[in-house]
Formats: C-alpha cells, sequence, structure tokens
C-alpha cells in the first residue's frame, strides 16, 4: 500500500542519506519503513537526544547530512538540548519529528504540543507541513537551508494524517464521525474536504531554492593577505568552520601549511596539524596572543574561549573572517572582516601570498612549547595510590591509530586529554562545542562509527558525563559498532568541585560513587574492564583494541586519583 514515507525514504537515497537515528513511534512508523524499503540504515538509539547528536556527527564527519527522526511531543522535546548544541557548534542536520494529524491539532490528541514554537528559536528553520504533496519539496528546502551561510540544524515536522496510507487515514477519520442528521453531513462534508486537499495529486507549489554560497570580496582578501605577509609575530586561530567545507579542507591545510604561521586550533580544528608541523602550537596561547602583531581568527568567535577578545593584544591588527555577520564582530570589531567560507578565503590568500619573515617568533613559541611539553611528562610520571590522570592520557595518546577518531565528553578529564591527546588527522575529534553540552559520547560515537566503519572510534568520558549515553551501548552491541570508551573515574564533578571547595568551603553536589561502569557495558553484551592502577593500564588499553578489532563495543573503567594540573581552569 502506498504511503508518503516510501517518498522520503527515496528522497534520502536520491540525497545519498545511508542512514537515519531514531527512537521508534507510531507517528513516524511509516517513514522508517519507507527508508527500509530503500536499504537506509535505521539506527535505533536508547533516547532522542543521542539520535540529534548522532546525525550531527555524521554531518560534521561527512558530505552527507545527518538526519534524526523522532516522535511526537516528548520524542521532540528529548532533542531539545542536542539541537541547541548543534545551533551554537554550527553543524547542519535534519531533524524530523511526528506530530498530532492535521484535523486534530489542538483537540487533545496524544502528544500534541505547539513543537513550531517550542524549536523555531534553536533552529534555521521550523516548518510544519500541511499537504502530502508538499512534503518532499520542504524537506528538500531544509536541507538546502541547514547547509546555507552559517550552517545549522533544520526541523520540519510531519503530521502522522500525511504519512500513512490514505485509505487507512479517511477510514479512521470516518469511523470517528457521527452517522445521522445534518450535523453529521456537514461533518462528513469538512473531513473529506480536508482529506481530499491532503491528499491531492496536485503538483506542489512550493519551490525548491538552491544552497546559498558566499560571495568573494577580493579586496578585503587582498588587504588580509597584505596584512599577513608584513607581520613579525602573526598568529592564526582555527576553529570549527575550517572543516566544514570538505571540498576545500585539504587546499585549506595546503595553505596554511605553505604560509607557516604560528597556529592554534580548537574544537573540530584539531588534528589539522601534527609534530612534524613546526607552525602549530597546543601550548602558551595567551602569550602568543598578548605579543602578536597580527591575529587572524579563521571561523572563532570572541567568547569566553578568548577571554571576549581581552586575551589578545589590543594593538594586534585582527583580521576576523567567518560565515556569522554577527560573530565577525562580537565583543571587539576587527580591522579587517571577512564574512566568508574560511577555508576558501584562506586558499585564496595562499595563493597570492608567501610566508612572512616569522621565524625568531616562532622559535620563541617552540622554545616555550618545549617547556610547557616537559612540565607535562614530569607531571605524568607522578605516582598515585590509583591512575595519575596525564599517564592514562598519554597511555592512550600512544596507542590511538593515525585514523581514530576521538569523541570528547566529559570536563576535568577531557580537559586534560584535550592537552595530551593529539589526534592524527583532521576532523579526527569531535567535542560538543561553546555550549559545553555533557552526553554527546554515545551519539558523537554511534554517528561516527556508522559514517566511518573501518576508523576506531574511542570515547573519552568523564565519570559525570558517562551516566548521560551509557544505556547507548545497547545500540552499539545492537548495531555492532564495535567502539572504545574510557571512563575517567575519580567520583566526582571535579571541574566543578576544586574550585567550589576552593571558594566556597563545600563540596556539595559534585561527589559521585567509583561505580562499576564496566558492569553495565558488560550487561549490554560489550566488554568491560576496570584498571586501578598503573601497572595493568596499557595491556588492558591494548586489549581493549584488540576486543573492538574482533567487533565488540568496549569501555575500559579506570580509576583516578585526584589532580590539580588544571586548578585555576574556566568552569562557568
Amino acid at each position: 500500500m502506498r504511503h508518503i514515507g516510501l517518498e522520503v525514504g527515496k528522497f534520502f537515497k536520491e540525497k545519498n542519506i545511508s542512514k537515519v537515528f531514531t527512537l521508534c513511534g507510531g507517528h513516524i512508523s511509516p517513514i522508517l519503513v519507507g527508508c527500509e524499503k530503500e536499504n537506509i540504515d535505521i539506527i535505533q538509539v536508547r533516547d532522542e537526544v543521542s539520535s540529534v547528536f548522532a546525525a550531527d556527527a555524521v554531518s560534521r564527519l561527512t558530505d552527507s547530512i545527518g538526519v534524526a527522526i523522532v516522535t511526537a511531543g516528548p520524542g521532540v522535546t528529548n532533542t531539545v538540548t542536542a539541537i541547541k548544541n548543534a545551533q551554537m557548534a554550527q553543524s547542519p542536520l535534519l531533524l524530523i519529528g511526528g506530530a498530532a494529524a492535521t484535523l486534530l491539532k489542538g483537540k487533545g490528541s496524544l502528544q500534541d504540543i505547539d513543537q513550531i514554537s517550542l524549536l523555531k528559536t534553536y533552529v534555521k528553520s521550523a516548518v510544519s507541513v500541511s499537504k502530502a504533496r508538499n512534503v518532499i519539496p520542504t524537506l528538500a528546502n531544509a536541507i538546502n537551508i541547514a547547509n546555507s551561510g552559517v550552517p545549522g540544524p533544520v526541523f520540519v515536522e510531519l503530521p502522522i494524517d500525511l504519512l500513512y496510507p490514505e485509505e487507512d487515514i479517511r477510514k479512521e477519520h470516518i469511523n470517528q464521525l457521527p452517522k445521522e442528521g445534518l450535523v453529521a453531513k456537514f461533518m462528513h462534508w469538512y473531513v473529506n474536504r480536508h482529506l481530499n486537499d491532503l491528499f491531492s495529486t496536485k503538483k506542489s507549489s512550493i519551490k525548491i531554492h538552491p544552497v546559498k554560497d558566499f560571495k568573494l570580496n577580493q579586496k578585503q582578501i587582498d588587504k588580509a593577505a597584505l596584512s599577513i605577509v608584513r607581520a613579525k609575530k602573526p598568529v592564526f586561530i582555527l576553529g570549527n568552520q575550517v572543516t566544514q567545507n570538505k571540498e576545500f579542507l585539504s587546499m585549506f591545510l595546503k595553505s596554511i601549511t605553505k604560509l607557516n604561521v604560528p597556529t592554534y586550533t580548537s574544537g573540530m580544528a584539531r588534528g589539522c596539524f601534527g609534530k612534524e608541523d613546526s607552525f602549530f602550537f597546543k601550548h602558551n596561547r595567551k602569550h602568543a596572543l598578548k605579543n602578536a602583531d597580527v591575529v587572524v581568527t579563521l571561523g572563532v568567535p570572541l567568547d569566553f574561549r578568548l577571554s571576549y577578545g581581552f586575551s589578545i593584544n589590543k594593538n594586534a591588527n585582527l583580521i576576523a573572517v567567518n560565515k556569522s555577520k554577527e560573530d565577525l564582530k562580537r565583543n571587539r570589531k576587527p580591522d579587517i572582516g571577512i564574512n566568508g567560507d574560511p577555508s576558501r578565503i584562506m586558499h585564496e590568500i595562499g595563493k597570492i601570498i608567501n610566508a612572512p619573515s616569522c621565524q625568531e617568533w616562532i622559535d620563541e613559541l617552540t622554545s616555550l612549547e618545549h617547556e610547557r611539553e616537559d612540565e607535562i611528562n614530569i607531571l605524568a610520571e607522578e605516582k598515585f595510590d590509583n591512575v595519575n590522570p596525564i599517564y592514562l592520557c598519554k597511555a592512550i595518546d600512544q596507542l590511538i591509530d593515525n585514523e581514530s577518531i576521538l569523541v570528547a565528553d566529559g570536563g576535568d578529564f577531557v580537559g586534560t586529554a584535550s592537552y595530551a591527546i593529539k589526534p592524527r588527522q583532521a576532523l579526527g575529534w569531535l567535542d560538543p562545542g561553546p555550549f559545553g553540552t555533557l552526553g554527546v559520547g554515545g551519539g558523537f560515537a554511534i554517528g561516527a562509527k556508522c559514517s566511518l566503519p573501518s576508523k576506531e572510534v574511542w570515547i573519552l568520558y568523564g565519570d559525570g558525563a558517562s551516566a548521560y549515553s551509557l544505556a547507548e551501548f545497547d545500540t552499539l552491541c545492537r548495531h555492532k559498532l564495535p567502539v572504545i570508551a574510557i571512563i575517567g573515574n575519580d567520583a566526582s564533578w571535579q571541574q566543578i568541585a576544586r574550585e567550589q571547595k576552593q571558594m566556597l568551603g563545600s563540596n556539595i553536589g559534585t561527589e559521585l560513587a567509583f561505580n562499576a561502569y564496566e558492569k553495565v557495558v558488560e550487561g549490554y553484551g560489550g566488554k568491560g574492564y576496570y584498571v586501578d592502577n598503573q601497572d595493568t593500564l596499557i595491556d588492558t588499553l591494548k586489549q581493549a583494541k584488540a576486543d573492538a578489532k574482533l567487533g565488540y563495543p568496549v569501555l575500559v573503567n579506570v580509576k583516578l586519583s585526584k589532580s590539580d594540573f588544571r586548578k585555576g581552569s574556566i568552569s562557568v
């Protein structure tokens, strides 16, 4: 029997969407069946929020847009945190939500709420479809909007009566109407007229708009190039936007390498450069920014991560390249502001200038980099009753593959990991972004492993953050997605506890227990290990890698000793 879910499945196939993430519900069943008919993988998660996190990861790592499909009401409301996270991380994704029948909206139908009003401030577009003929054009426009300009999530609401076979919907509605009398005749006439329009085969009047691209402003590009080539102490700061344009990513990386300017990375830009790149630095960014004469921010807003712009030398020439006009001028107006795609802009700059003369500056930062690395190496050798968190991170860094994808989900432990674990490739690091969201781990890992099954996927969990998505090990086991998760377990919300204790004299609300998280994973069918001393750590991590290669999702629960490595770090 024909239904619009079959058309949705065909549309996804045409758009090279090979997988969708969902938690089943009667409002959306026809879409899932339609996807199944087209051999599109249906990945059923245990919490709707994870479906959006998984879709987010697909969009970040591949050329395809991630798609999450959830049922009406609580199914949609459960996604709000992940949708807001995607908005702030500027990740394009498509969320489809079921809804009450068009004839029954506002009448007390099951799970009927005003979903559009709820989500419209968190997405680039929120649309409810009221006619079957408009479903596919609306989905096409939604995807194009998600990918245009500043990327972001979009929401399409599909009422249940659009999705099921017309014959069943007519029968359902007619059976609920009174049978006799003038009122009955009117209601039958009204319902039939509504359903005739709902299922009309007339051509849709919705026009499909293409993806909007940025225009190149050659005058601004030339000004920025001239400023960079004249600089003696330039600094580049890279953010998420540099990895979004997969077509230009490799050309962008070549341009940055050619320019040989001291470069710092954050978010998804981690992994773009490594030890072999003498211009790449991880440490002493504050020193570099305070002493720079030219600072180029590439897809990076001057928010709390850069002290709202105060961390940058007030006399430096500030060049901002950003897809967002808002972020271009946030907190400090740049001397040169270019509204555009950072990857394309830097590719153009790399074509017209050579590297500036700044070797002395590179040497200065290199000396400071080595000093900090030596300090970290010394701290990693400190002996504790349990496992030194820096030692754990160093051990993971030694064992990850060159193509491993690292998923960061936590506070203090993940903050330590960002200093000591280095992704080896562009698109090798997934973190929530500026919203600071906990709970991304399971969903991100599902999306990453589904998209790139040959690559090793690691989740770096804080013990607090792990509980948000530990149930997704059921999803990983059912769908045979062998990821490796490490829990840095210090029985505490340590990033909060450290400063709270010092400033307010109490640990209230921050204490956890050394729980046996590995037992949970074993219960779902995965492999679980517990490590409470450094003597067995390396062998256990190697066993985890071996288990993953055999197809098992694995979790290693590592009991950490407390460390002051990140004392003074920002947690608000």
